[in-house]
């Protein structure tokens, strides 16, 4: 408003629920009533994309965007979930990536490792020294469930809001999925870990289907199964109640203040090898009526000078190289750290899709997922109605083959 006399920036505050909702409301009138938008997961992209203004014409011109905003400041993994069939729909105001927290004094307990191996026939993995696989991730949760002085096995977020419970599944369903990678090709932005890269729906397969029982099985050992939620694990964790946690990075700025004060680490390798993109963003109303203004805003709100206010006051990651130091100086991250998260952030895949029914399957696997859960359905009847329930919306589901 400074830069830009006569101009007044009204902020409409919606709530997270509902606001693809209002954005689609707003936008299918073709009137300026949002003009820029923030953007949560990539899954919203997939509703949204047609209302959406493509960036990358104007990053290519130094009338919206001079060669001091500098494009190649920005973390190349902070774009791709707002990628879709070549355009880019939104600039990061901030990356994140999933990470696995986890107590070294649970893993070091020379009690803790005599009986995990006693229990399961080899040595009880330790989340620094090892990238787990599935089946570990599941052991090392079963053998902690209720046990040896924690709660639960294992904090992940899995409760039906949003797409929190089927986000939470992708993070684990990423390890099988990039494994069949020849089958089903790399796991691709606009689709995500559910499709193959051609965009068929894989939730008809026994990998997916066998992903199912084994993410039963950590629900089983988690922390209040199917109502954790994002901001309640932390606590759980920040509590001392289990010895790992799946979640975002943001807890890295203040578990020191919790109860386990610092005996709490990040996983140099997610379980599998790779972690799952997060992030946020703006985009511009495609047929916005200020087009100058909204990219200016834009440009402003996504500059070097301005991304360190949502580290300092949101906790928030940064998407630019240039913000990691001031990360490490003013908000206590070590260097070390800041590196474990740079891996993690490179071994990234899309976990969320970028298609307009992605919604729809996440509300019909949380509904499954909790018949699973409660033995009143099996992995292939959830998976069977999760893929029927997904064609009739206009998916292509993936073809077996013998």
């Amino acid at each position: 408003m400074k830069a830009y006399p006569g101009t007044t920036v009204n902020v409409a505050t919606l709530p997270y629920s509902t606001a693809m909702t209002s954005y689609e409301v707003g936008f299918s009138t073709n009137e300026s009533t949002y003009d820029v938008v923030f953007m949560g997961s990539s899954e919203f992209l997939g509703l949204t994309w047609p209302y959406l203004l493509n960036l990358n014409p104007y990053l290519s011109s130094t009338t919206y965007f001079p060669a001091s905003y500098n494009m190649s400041d920005i973390i190349p993994a902070s774009l791709p979930p707002f990628e879709l069939n070549g355009g880019l729909y939104g600039l990061p105001m901030e990356l994140d990536t999933m990470a696995l927290f986890y107590r070294p004094s649970a893993f070091n307990n020379a009690t803790n490792q005599q009986l995990f191996q006693q229990q399961y026939g080899y040595a009880l993995p330790n989340p620094g020294k090892t990238t787990l696989t599935l089946q570990q991730v599941i052991d090392v949760a079963s053998f902690f469930n209720g046990a040896h002085g924690y709660k639960a096995g294992i904090d992940i977020y899995q409760d039906p809001v949003d797409d929190d419970m089927v986000g939470s599944f992708e993070e684990f369903f990423a390890i099988p999925r990039v494994q069949n990678s020849t089958t089903y090709g790399s796991v691709s932005g606009q689709y995500g870990t559910l499709f193959s890269s051609d965009g068929r729906l894989i939730t008809n397969t026994s990998l997916f289907i066998n992903a199912l029982s084994s993410y039963d099985k950590i629900l089983g050992a988690s922390e209040q199964p199917l109502n954790a939620n994002f901001g309640s694990i932390v606590s759980y964790f920040g509590d001392g109640d289990a010895p790992m946690m799946v979640q975002y990075t943001y807890p890295m700025f203040f578990l020191n203040s919790t109860k386990i004060g610092t005996d709490w680490a990040v996983a140099p390798t997610f379980p599998g090898g790779h972690s799952i993109f997060g992030g946020q963003c703006w985009s511009v109303f495609k047929y916005t009526k200020n087009l100058p203004l909204a990219l200016a805003f834009v440009r402003f709100a996504t500059s070097a000078s301005e991304s360190t206010k949502y580290m300092t006051l949101d906790g928030l990651f940064p998407f630019r190289y240039s913000q990691f130091p001031y990360a490490s100086t003013y908000l206590h991250i070590s260097p070390q750290l800041i590196n474990t998260v740079l891996n993690l952030m490179s071994t990234s895949i899309q976990g969320d899709n970028n298609v307009a029914y992605g919604p729809l399957i996440g509300r019909t696997f949380a509904e499954e997922m909790a018949l699973v859960y409660y033995g009143k359905a099996t992995p292939a009847q959830a998976a069977s109605v999760i893929t029927s329930t997904a064609e009739e919306a206009g998916a292509i589901a993936w073809t077996p083959t013998t």
